[in-house]
């Protein structure tokens, strides 16, 4: 008798329907976001690989945001009302870790899943019913971006992929057409991991320098322009300007 070749991780997760098991958050702008529901998700994983281990999530030195609500106008065919958006007017890094990473501009959450060894990472940004980042969110709304982001880290090893690809059909079911597309899905969701990791790379360097700077976000931004100059720049010059001003004690 021959020995069957033991499926993947991924041959094994993506080829699970999940269509039962999803949940819809409508948004005021944009499409409805569809998540696979993360309870059934982490049961279903640990029946299969018993000896996975909890999630983890990344943990970051935790940043104090003073803000304020700040009014501005919008119009709505002849009349215009006022509205308000939360500004920040000072941050500031304290000496302990939290499992988020809070920037000036948002706050995010990054979650890793080891699955028979091999560990499949995603991250998530805490977003409102607009699909905007919100500033300084509450914990409420951080930890239910925390489950999403273990469902999307779990879509990484194949469980309800198929939600993030367009597909409404599991990966084992689809045809030689729609498998390209899924591979070609695969390859632009490593470069969001990639683009991912160095946003919140910059981020995390930016916030060490606006504390260097006594909370001045304005002087951050004018010294990381001063080093890049002028023209269009990638995400890695940007992180290297930040990490070169590090180095050199810039504080004032």
């Amino acid at each position: 008798m021959t020995d069957e070749k033991k499926k993947s991780v991924f041959e094994t997760l993506s080829a699970v329907d999940v269509s039962k098991h999803v949940e819809v958050i409508k948004m005021k702008k944009g499409p409805a976001l569809s998540y696979v529901s993360w309870s059934w998700a982490w049961n279903f994983v640990k029946s299969i690989y018993p000896d996975t281990p909890t999630p983890k999530f990344t943990k970051y030195k935790e940043m104090a945001l003073t803000t304020v609500q700040e009014p501005y106008k919008v119009k709505y065919g002849n009349k215009e009302y006022t509205k308000y958006r939360t500004v920040v007017k000072h941050a500031e890094l304290i000496d302990r870790e939290v499992p988020y990473l809070t920037t000036m501009t948002g706050t995010m959450v990054e979650c890793t899943i080891t699955i028979e060894g091999e560990p499949y990472t995603e991250s998530l940004y805490v977003m409102d019913n607009n699909n905007d980042a919100v500033i300084n969110p509450t914990m409420k709304e951080i930890n239910k971006t925390q489950k999403r982001c273990l469902v999307k880290a779990l879509a990484l090893a194949g469980l309800g992929l198929s939600i993030y690809a367009g597909e409404d059909l599991p990966m084992a079911d689809i045809n030689e057409a729609d498998k390209e597309q899924a591979e070609q899905r695969k390859e632009q969701v490593n470069q969001q991991r990639k683009i991912n990791a160095l946003q919140a790379e910059y981020r995390r360097l930016m916030m060490e320098l606006i504390n260097r700077l006594n909370g001045d976000s304005k002087r951050a931004e004018e010294l990381v322009k001063g080093t890049l100059g002028d023209g269009k720049h990638s995400g890695e010059e940007y992180v290297n300007a930040v990490k070169a001003l590090l180095e050199s004690g810039e504080q004032s």
